[in-house]
């Protein structure tokens, strides 16, 4: 039951911010679907190894390979499409918690939630850099096949 409530949430959440960023009618559904997968493997993961930094690095790997796969598939901008799926990764409570703590003037607590901050947001942005990665070498080896 709680896996369905995750995959419902994380799917919704897509779909509201692919609607604020006003994202192509036909590309919301898939957004949702991307977020939630996204969303699925990261909550998979940190259950697994209870690492939040590789849990959102596989998340965030998740949700790249889908959005390139889908932007081929509906000729959009892959930013279109991963933009509002990422959202369900993103630390905004770890970001609430550290400012918060910083306003109690708790500095050692507000610093330990900026930490969660900082690698939640890095291990993010190495996933979808590995993913671009991969995408570029896949371009490259094809280009060199055609010419």
């Amino acid at each position: 039951m709680e896996l369905i409530e995750q995959i419902v949430f994380s799917f919704f959440a897509s779909i509201a911010f692919g609607i604020i960023l006003n994202s192509p009618r036909r590309g919301i559904f898939y957004c949702g679907l991307a977020g939630s997968m996204g969303w699925v493997s990261f909550w998979g993961v940190n259950r697994l190894v209870g690492d939040l930094a590789i849990a959102n690095f596989i998340g965030s790997v998740v949700i790249g390979l889908i959005c390139i796969y889908l932007s081929r598939k509906l000729r959009l901008p892959v930013i279109t499409l991963n933009t509002p799926a990422i959202v369900p990764l993103v630390p905004g409570g770890a970001a609430y918690m550290a400012v918060r703590s910083a306003v109690e003037e708790n500095y050692v607590q507000g610093a330990n939630y900026m930490m969660d901050v900082v690698w939640t947001a890095g291990a993010i942005v190495l996933g979808f850099m590995v993913v671009k990665l991969i995408e570029n070498g896949i371009k490259a080896s094809q280009m060199k096949r055609l010419g």
